[in-house]
Formats: structure tokens, sequence, C-alpha cells
């Protein structure tokens, strides 16, 4: 569906990412690509209590800029009308014409939505690289006279896709131009007096159904629309290493090899002038990052990296980034019968490594997330799994076959035509 060669030329566009750029009807909404019909199917599928307890979407309902969290619970279990679209039925729960819906983490709600766009971001992947975060889904659907969060600044670099049906006017202005307007960096709303004439020095961009604007970190913007339609962002999770480290890998490092609830006691140090906590500190200290950095830490970044690429770059469900070295949610295997023909579901990857947590002569392979130890007595596991990495459909014509793609259907990443 996509190539890296529809980015070619991206940096000379975009300042070198530095500025917006609209690529005009680069979804091929008329071929079967999702739309906005997608999106409201996958957000009235969230009125299953079971499923949405399972997932990490979440809502946000505006009138206005005005939050609505007390429509929450009306938005899950308000029945729809029949042959009701989203826009009557979020009319009829807010009470006005005028209306914003937000969700988040679409991805994992609608298998369509992950596989469309995650080909469009893994095209960019080819093309650019990997965000260390991944990638989320944000859907913005309404016919509001404005972002909810007013002009505000967006903190990762993120493409804007527009499903329509609608035509959204949106607004763009440098981090520099909008200080030296308002003189802060704080959002300015539509109460505001300087929102009029704010919006009279943005750079304006026209997003028609089928069009992506890139949006760099710091660009402030704002969408409006006369009409209703959905985008859907996907902001790519490029935060800094520094943050990568203190937020995920030291909290998991120390819960593997500090663990709060030891048993047993430090011994009492004596009172005297020079800090008796100093080196007994410093060498635990010491000592522990050294076993890190040989041991643990090269397990544990193993294990993320496998997991977030076999996920297709999205970002991963909170149930496995905390618990990341567990599967949690593997089933019993499915039978695949001989003839049958076998694919990765998209956006899936087969990442794979030998011995990881297995023997030496077996394979950890991951997919969509999960991951399963599998033999490959006649070396014939990884050469199956480069046909699949490269969307090729496997014939299933070999016992071993069955046996190997059985196993690998407890992750839910095979498809069975």
């Amino acid at each position: 569906m996509f190539d890296k060669e529809v980015w070619e030329g991206f940096e000379e566009k975009t300042n070198s990412g530095r500025d917006p750029f609209l690529f005009e009807s680069l979804l091929p909404l008329a071929t079967g690509f999702a739309t906005a019909k997608t999106v409201e199917s996958a957000f009235y599928a969230l009125q299953d209590r079971n499923l949405r307890e399972a997932l990490d979407c979440r809502i946000r309902v505006y009138d206005g800029e005005n939050r609505r969290d007390d429509l929450i619970e009306g938005a899950f279990s308000q029945d729809t009308l029949p042959d009701e679209a989203l826009m009557g039925f979020m009319q009829r729960l807010t009470g006005k014409e005028r209306f914003s819906l937000v969700v988040n983490n679409l991805e994992q709600a609608s298998p369509k939505l992950a596989a469309d766009f995650g080909q469009l971001i893994q095209s960019f992947f080819d093309y650019k690289g990997f965000p260390i975060g991944g990638v989320e889904q944000a859907a913005f659907c309404g016919n509001y006279s404005g972002t909810a969060f007013g002009i505000h600044e967006g903190f990762e670099h993120a493409f804007l896709c527009h499903l329509g049906p609608g035509v959204k006017d949106f607004y763009c202005w440098s981090r520099e131009l909008y200080v030296e307007m308002v003189g802060h960096r704080a959002p300015t709303f539509a109460d505001s007096e300087a929102y009029e004439r704010l919006l009279e020095t943005a750079t304006l961009h026209v997003l028609k159904p089928g069009d992506v604007l890139y949006l760099p970190a710091s660009v402030y913007h704002i969408g409006r629309q006369d009409q209703y339609s959905v985008s859907v962002a996907l902001p790519f999770y490029t935060y800094p290493l520094k943050r990568f480290l203190s937020g995920k890998v030291i909290p998991a490092l120390s819960d593997l090899t500090l663990p709060f609830d030891e048993e047993g006691m430090s011994a009492l140090v004596p009172l005297k002038n020079d800090n008796p906590l100093l080196s007994p500190v410093t060498e635990l200290l010491e000592s522990t990052v050294r076993s890190w950095v040989d041991n643990e830490l090269p397990h544990y970044l193993n294990y993320y990296w496998h997991r977030l690429r076999s996920n297709g770059g999205w970002e991963l469900p909170r149930a496995i980034s905390e618990n990341l070295l567990l599967d949690t949610r593997l089933s019993a295997p499915e039978r695949v019968q001989r003839g049958s023909v076998v694919s990765l579901r998209q956006p899936f990857l087969a990442s794979y490594e030998a011995g990881l947590d297995c023997g030496r002569d077996e394979f950890r392979v991951f997919i969509g997330a999960q991951s399963i130890v599998l033999a490959d007595p006649h070396g014939r596991l990884i050469s199956l799994l480069e046909r699949l990495n490269q969307r090729e459909s496997v014939n299933v014509d070999a016992d071993e076959l069955i046996e190997l793609l059985s196993e690998m259907s407890r992750t839910g990443g095979l498809h069975c035509h």
C-alpha cells in the first residue's frame, strides 16, 4: 500500500523535519483504506465493557472548549438509534450542535485501523527510522470551531491524517512566532483577546480527505472545521533517552534486582563526623550498575525491542509494558491445517532471537508483542519468518511447518486464508 519512496524529498519539504508540510491525497481512501466510518465503528465497539477494560483506549468529550467528563459514562451506555451516525449520537449525548470527541489508542480497538495506518508508519520507519516509544493513534471527531485544547504546542513529531468527510483548516505557528505574539508558551483559548489576532498570523493548511500533514514537535497549532469530520493523529514517541532510562528502564531493573520488600535489616551505622552511609551506598550502586550493564540491561532491552518491533511500531499496551518479561495473553495454539495458506496479520512482524530465555538451539519469536519459543532442528524457521515478514503467503505442505505455524498462531498474529 505504501513504500518508503513516498517520503522521498522529506528533508527538503520539511526543512529537515522542522517545518510542517502537507502531503496531499496520500491516503488511498477510495481503494479500501480505513475511513471515518472505521473510526466510528471502533468507538462504538468500546461500548462493550469487557473490551474497553482490556484496552488502553480512553475518550474525552467536549462541547466547545468545555471538557465534559460527566458525559463519558453516557457515551458508553447510551443506546444508538437505528443507522445513527456518530455525529447524531454525539449531538444527542452533548445536547449541543457542535462537539468534539477525542479517542486515544484506537489501534488497540480496531484491527483495520492498526493495519492500514500501520503500513503508513512502517513505510516512514523504512525511510527515516523507528521511534523508541512507538506510535499511537488519537482520533479527533467533530464539527468543532477550534481544537478543545486551544492553540497549543505539540511535544512529539506527528502525522495528522484527515479522513473527512468535511475539510479541516489547520493553523500553525513556530514556537518563536507564538511566544513573540503572546509573550508566553501556555495555550491560547477562544475567549482570549489574542485568539483572532493570532489566527491572522498563522500558516494555514487546508486538509481535504486523504491528506496527511507532517506536524513537527514544538509547533503551535489548532484545527477548525465547520463540517463534521474525522482526523487521526499519529504521534511518534521519540522522547529523550534520559527519560526512557529514568521512566522505564531503571524502574524495571530496580524491581528485578532491588526489590523493595527484601527481608533483613541493614547494620546500624555509628555516629561520627563523616557520613557513614556514603561508602556502602556508593559501593552498592556501583556494583548494581555494573551488573545491570552486563546482565539485566541487555536482557530487558532485547525484550523491549522485539516486542515493539513485532507490534508493527504501535506503542506497547500497558499490560505488556508493565510486565515486559512476561507473556500475559497467550491462548492455546490453533491447529494449522495442511494445505492452508498462512500470512502475518498487518501490521505485525516476526522479530526473533536465538537463546533468549530458551535453549541454545531454540528461538524466542515475537509477533504482535507476544512471544513463543520454537525449536528449529532443520534450520527452516528463519527462512519461514523472513518470508512472512516480506508479506508472503506460505503454503503449509509439511508436518514441520504445521507444528511451527500452529505454535506461532498462539500470538494471534497469523492469518489463515
